[in-house]
């Protein structure tokens, strides 16, 4: 489930304009910008009811913005602006039909130092809800 959900991801973060990588990796250094990378955080697991479990599976997305050609104030607002895009994106996912609900959190920015230029940094959380039947996981995992 895990690679099922990174593919979505890096699948939905590549129909946002203006990002000049993605990565689904934590990349040594970037090229260009602005610049994402997303990496798998953890998983939990609740027993709803006898037969039924949700998963939720974290995500965290991070969003970089070089400073160096652009002013500051254009450089935050520019990274704003991209926070507001991914979001939007991920609030219409459905996850290819595997999540049942998605939750997305967005901000921290600030400033850090990149291999290249100095930059702003954002992060989103992404929580993945998905739903199963324990009936199914059994015949699955046989």
């Amino acid at each position: 489930m895990i690679n099922e959900l990174r593919t979505s991801i890096l699948e939905d973060l590549q129909t946002v304009n203006n990002l000049a990588e993605i990565y689904d990796w934590i990349p040594e250094k970037f090229n260009w910008f602005p610049s994402v990378f997303f990496n798998f955080d953890r998983i939990e697991s609740q027993v709803l009811d006898s037969n039924h479990h949700e998963r939720v599976y974290y995500f965290t997305i991070n969003i970089f913005q070089e400073t160096t050609t652009l002013s500051s104030i254009l450089a935050e607002r520019n990274l704003c602006y991209l926070l507001d895009q991914i979001i939007s994106v991920f609030d219409r996912s459905d996850f290819h039909g595997l999540a049942i609900k998605v939750d997305a959190v967005g901000g921290n920015i600030s400033a850090v130092e990149t291999e290249i230029w100095p930059a702003l940094h954002a992060s989103i959380v992404l929580w993945i809800h998905t739903g199963f039947a324990l009936c199914d996981y059994k015949k699955i995992s046989n």
